[in-house]
C-alpha cells in the first residue's frame, strides 16, 4: 500500500513539473521588456498617424482680427461754392470667425465663416476754403455688418495645396501596419530561438531518461559468473559517463534558458512536447503565403506607399478646375449724413475655376520617373520572395513527409529491440547467452531509443521551420 501510495505521489509531482510547449511559449511572450523598443516605434507611429488625421481631416478654426484707423486732409483750390470733405479720419475694428474641413474620402473643402466689422468716418466739411458753417459741417458715419459664409469648393483635377496633407495620412496608415508586422517579427523571430531551445532541451531531457534507464538495467543484473562482473562494471561505468556528458550539456542549456527568460523556475521544470504534432498541408500554398507572409505584407506595403507617391505626383501634373459653391449673408445697418438705415441680402454664387501652368514641372516629372522605376525594383522583389518562400516551404514538406515515414519505422524498430532485450535477458539468466550478448541487447535497445529521440528532435525542428517559414509560430499560439 506504501509503495502505491508512493508512486501515485512521485507521478503527481513528475506531472506538476512538467512544462507543455504553451506553456513554455506563455513565458517566452511574457517578456515585455524584451519588446519594449519595438513597442516604441508602433506607438510613434500610432501618434503620427493620430496627428496627420487631425492636421488634415479636422475642424481647422481661426480667429483674426484687426483694428485700423487712417486720417487724410484736402486741400481744394477752387472757385466753387460747393461744400467739400476737408478732413476725413476713419476706424475700423472687425473679428472674423473661420473653420475649415477637408474630408478623407475626396479632396473637397468646407468653409464656415463669421465676420463682425464696424467701420466708421468722421467727417469735416469745408466751403470755399473755411469751415462750413451751415448744418452738418461735421458728422459721423457708422456702419455695423455681420457676414455669415458658407463656402465648398472641390477640386475636379488638380488637387489643392492641401494634397500633401492626404498623402501623408494616407501613408501614415500603411506605415503604422508596417510597424506592426516589424513588431510581430520581432516577438516571432525571440519566440522562434526559445523554441529551438526547448526542443533541444526536450531532446537532452529525453536522453537522459534514456541513459538512466540503461545504467538502471545494466545494474540490476545479477551476474551468472565472477568474470561477468568486469565487463558488466565496465558498461556500467561507460554508461554513467554518458550520463554525465548529456548531462552537462542539458544543465548548459537551462543555464541559457533561465537567464534569456530570467525564470529561475526552469531549473524545477521538465519540458513535454506533444509527439503527435504533424504537417498542416495549405490547400492553396501560394495564395496562403500572398496572404499572411509578413516579409511579403510587407513588400506589399511598400508598393502601396509607392503608388500612393506616384498617384499624387499624378495630380499635381494635371490642370487646375476647380467647382466652386457659395452662399453668403450680409446684415448691415448703420447711417449715413442725414438718415439710418438697415438691411439684409443673400448671396448664391457658383463658379469653375480653371488654370494651367505655362511649361512643365522638371521635379515633379522626375519624381514621377523615379517613383515608377522603384515601383518596378519592388515588383520584382516580390516575385522573387515568394519564389523562394514558396521553394523553401515546398523543401520543408517533402523532408518532413520522409521524416514522418522514418519515425514510423523507429517505432517499429523500437518495439523489436525491446523484445529482443527481453529475450537475451531471459537466455542470460537461463544460461543460454553471455554477459556480452546482454550488454550488447541492452545498447542496441538504448541506441535505437537515442536515434528516435534524434528523428523526433529532427521532426520537431523542420516543423518549426516550416511553421517559421509560412510566419505562424506567433499567430497560431
Amino acid at each position: 500500500m506504501k509503495i502505491i501510495v508512493g508512486t501515485v505521489f512521485l507521478l503527481f509531482v513528475i506531472n506538476a513539473l512538467a512544462l507543455t510547449e504553451q506553456e513554455f511559449i506563455d513565458k517566452v511572450l511574457s517578456q515585455d521588456t524584451r519588446f519594449e523598443k519595438d513597442k516604441i516605434y508602433v506607438a510613434i507611429k500610432q501618434i503620427e498617424l493620430d496627428a496627420s488625421k487631425r492636421n488634415y481631416a479636422g475642424w481647422n478654426t481661426d480667429l483674426s482680427a484687426s483694428l485700423s484707423n487712417s486720417y487724410y486732409d484736402i486741400d481744394n483750390n477752387t472757385t466753387s461754392a460747393s461744400i467739400y470733405e476737408k478732413h476725413r479720419q476713419n476706424n475700423n475694428k472687425s473679428i472674423k470667425l473661420s473653420t475649415t474641413k477637408n474630408f478623407l474620402s475626396n479632396p473637397a473643402i468646407l468653409t464656415f465663416s463669421i465676420k463682425r466689422s464696424i467701420p466708421d468716418s468722421d467727417i469735416t466739411r469745408y466751403k470755399q476754403g473755411a469751415l462750413y458753417t451751415g448744418s452738418n459741417s461735421k458728422y459721423s458715419i457708422t456702419t455695423f455688418d455681420n457676414t455669415y459664409k458658407i463656402s465648398y469648393k472641390y477640386p475636379l483635377l488638380k488637387h489643392g495645396e492641401n494634397a500633401s496633407g492626404l498623402k501623408t495620412y494616407r501613408r501614415d496608415i500603411l506605415d503604422l501596419e508596417r510597424e506592426k508586422f516589424d513588431f510581430n517579427d520581432a516577438q516571432e523571430g525571440f519566440l522562434v530561438d526559445r523554441l529551438e531551445q526547448f526542443i533541444d532541451w526536450n531532446f537532452y531531457q529525453k536522453n537522459a531518461e534514456i541513459y538512466q534507464d540503461y545504467s538502471q538495467s545494466l545494474t540490476i543484473i545479477q551476474v551468472n559468473k565472477a568474470k561477468d562482473k568486469s565487463k558488466l562494471n565496465t558498461a556500467i561505468l561507460r554508461s554513467k559517463q554518458d550520463i554525465s556528458s548529456n548531462d552537462s550539456e542539458l544543465q548548459s542549456l537551462k543555464r541559457a534558458l533561465v537567464s534569456v527568460l530570467n525564470d529561475s523556475s526552469l531549473w524545477f521544470e521538465n519540458p513535454k512536447i506533444s509527439t503527435e504534432k504533424r504537417l498542416k498541408i495549405m490547400p492553396d500554398l501560394t495564395q496562403y503565403l500572398q496572404h499572411n507572409v509578413r516579409s511579403l505584407l510587407k513588400l506589399e506595403i511598400d508598393k502601396r506607399l509607392k503608388n500612393i507617391d506616384l498617384n499624387y505626383h499624378n495630380n499635381q501634373s494635371l490642370y487646375k478646375l476647380d467647382f466652386n459653391i457659395n452662399a453668403e449673408r450680409n446684415d448691415n445697418k448703420g447711417n449715413i449724413m442725414t438718415a439710418d438705415y438697415k438691411s439684409k441680402s443673400v448671396l448664391y454664387t457658383a463658379s469653375l475655376d480653371f488654370s494651367m501652368p505655362i511649361g512643365v514641372d522638371v521635379n515633379n516629372q522626375k519624381d514621377i520617373q523615379v517613383t515608377q522605376l522603384n515601383l518596378q525594383k519592388l515588383n520584382i522583389d516580390y516575385n522573387n520572395k515568394l519564389k523562394d518562400i514558396l521553394a523553401d516551404a515546398q523543401a520543408l514538406i517533402v523532408g518532413l513527409n520522409l521524416k514522418k515515414k522514418a519515425l514510423a519505422t523507429y517505432q517499429k524498430l523500437r518495439i523489436d529491440v525491446g523484445v529482443e532485450s527481453n529475450l537475451a535477458l531471459k537466455g542470460y539468466l537461463d544460461h543460454s547467452v553471455s554477459i556480452e550478448v546482454l550488454i550488447d541487447a541492452y545498447q542496441e535497445k538504448r541506441d535505437v531509443e537515442l536515434d528516435y529521440v534524434k528523428a523526433l528532435t529532427d521532426y520537431q525542428e523542420s516543423l518549426l521551420k516550416y511553421d517559421d517559414k509560412l510566419d505562424r509560430v506567433l499567430t497560431q499560439h
